[in-house]
């Protein structure tokens, strides 16, 4: 009987697309899909509970042994409007600040961009996605995915993370990867496991209008904000621009105590 692939599936809006494909469906007879968060998506990849997942990239650094599916990843161009600080304060007094940690990767690169562009070393508590409760006890919050896309921002500085990585570097932010584990179970198809990745990125691409309207009944932006934010301000190619993003990331994550070492990127 051939090797059951165990894929982790995140259940947030920006991976849907990603998603789509496995979730309807393609490699079923190959494919068991298991459904969470980025944070548990990294635990169980560490723990061999999975093969792969789209996991934030921060741990393609912190978990041994682990390739990239070539070619695609999470990432912003330039504004990303779902991984915000909203705080009470300019960014360069914040004294205190909760994390939602569903996502390592914006925890990271949060706490970089008030270091580096704002002079700011906060405090960080780690708490449930629950603005209100963040800011009874913290000058700002971190909030991440869907939640950070519901969350009201009237009256606070509003931090766009991607929008501050791009303005400072010039460059796209990656959120997150197709990481796969080194002893991973090899598929009996022409090409393995990788084109499946991609196939189902294409099939989520061209249900974009589905994806849109099951997000619009749960999340309550319009129709016009989810098609863009899906097409504009989320983009699932891995390029060059991409590839050079991730290493100069790596390499501050890194300065700061986030990782252990810098790794070269390696694909499946």
């Amino acid at each position: 009987m051939p090797a059951t692939f165990r894929l982790s599936i995140i259940d947030y809006l920006n991976a849907a697309p990603l998603n789509h494909g496995f979730k309807h469906g393609l490699g079923g007879e190959h494919f068991q899909l298991k459904f969470h968060v980025p944070s548990a998506c990294a635990d169980r990849l560490r723990e061999g509970a999975v093969d792969a997942g789209i996991v934030s990239s921060i741990e393609y650094l912190r978990i041994p042994d682990l390739k990239i599916i070539p070619g695609l990843c999470i990432s912003s161009p330039k504004r990303v409007r779902s991984v915000v600080i909203l705080s009470k304060v300019p960014p360069e007094q914040i004294r205190t600040l909760a994390l939602d940690t569903s996502s390592r990767t914006s925890v990271v690169l949060a706490q970089l961009l008030l270091r580096e562009r704002y002079g700011a070393t906060p405090a960080v508590t780690d708490l449930g996605p629950d603005l209100a409760a963040m800011l009874a006890g913290h000058d700002a919050a971190l909030m991440i995915g869907d939640a950070a896309m519901r969350a009201p921002r009237q009256g606070l500085f509003v931090l766009d993370l991607a929008e501050e990585w791009h303005s400072w570097t010039g460059l796209p932010f990656v959120f997150a990867l197709w990481l796969i584990r080194q002893d991973a179970p090899e598929l009996p198809v022409p090409g393995g496991v990788a084109p499946f990745f991609h196939q189902s990125l294409a099939i989520g691409l061209d249900q974009l209008p589905a994806i849109v309207e099951e997000a619009r009944r749960t999340i309550g932006w319009t129709r016009i904000e989810l098609n863009e934010y899906l097409t504009e301000n989320i983009q699932y190619t891995l390029g060059e621009a991409e590839r050079d993003s991730l290493s100069l990331f790596f390499e501050k994550a890194v300065h700061h105590g986030f990782a252990p070492a810098v790794l070269p990127l390696r694909f499946l």
